[in-house]
């Protein structure tokens, strides 16, 4: 019989088991790096993701708060003279001694003006909004009879990212001023003036996330 047969045989056997073993551990390396990548890749996503939810945030929350300033810094006030004669009949003459001058006026104007021309319905309006290095935010605006004022911003481009907030004010609801003087000349019996302010406070104004109202 041949010498050294078995050994040769035996070490065939061998060096098959190793390549098999290499193999199976190249798979579950394989593997191993296919997890870590699809999780280094979710992790990525989900930091831009949130990266661009805060930055679409900053933005909306940074265009509502520049309306809300100005706006409580505008007013109209109106003045109105009724003079009494002694003949029992009167003139009576209105005019505006202050109006907003701010970014926000013709929004406020317009949306007077279309409230007390059409008294019960309120004035809605839509503007974009552009500040140098911020993106683009959409605006509406609505005015409601009683001269209370809603805004809803998000960012124009829209996107998975956006942010929706609500920009809210209260008009005072501040009761006119009236002084009476009697006299003033002649046949005057008395001369009243009416003095009727439209503002809003900052202990009425809010900035929320606009409300999801699920469809059932």
């Amino acid at each position: 019989p041949q010498k050294g047969g078995p050994p040769v045989h035996k070490l065939k056997n061998q060096q098959g088991a190793t390549l098999m073993m290499a193999l199976l551990l190249l798979l579950a390396a394989s593997m191993v790096s296919a997890v870590i990548l699809t999780a280094a890749t979710s992790s990525a996503r989900r930091l831009e993701n949130d990266r661009a939810a805060r930055q679409a945030y900053l933005t909306v929350s940074s265009a509502a708060r520049l309306l809300r300033d100005d706006i409580l810094n505008a007013s109209f006030v109106q003045e109105t003279v009724k003079t009494t004669y002694t003949n029992d009949t009167y003139t009576e003459t209105s005019r505006e001694t202050t109006s907003p001058t701010g970014f926000t006026a013709a929004w406020l104007k317009a949306g007077k003006a279309a409230v007390d021309r059409d008294s019960g319905k309120s004035f809605t309006d839509t503007i974009i909004l552009s500040v140098d290095g911020l993106d683009d935010v959409s605006a509406v605006f609505t005015m409601a009879p009683n001269y209370d004022i809603t805004i809803v911003l998000h960012l124009a481009d829209g996107g998975d990212s956006d942010c929706r907030l609500v920009l809210t004010l209260r008009e005072n609801k501040a009761d006119p001023a009236v002084s009476t003087v009697s006299g003033g000349g002649l046949w005057v019996r008395d001369v009243t003036t009416t003095t009727t302010t439209i503002s809003w406070s900052p202990d009425n104004a809010t900035i929320e996330k606009e409300a999801v109202v699920s469809k059932s």
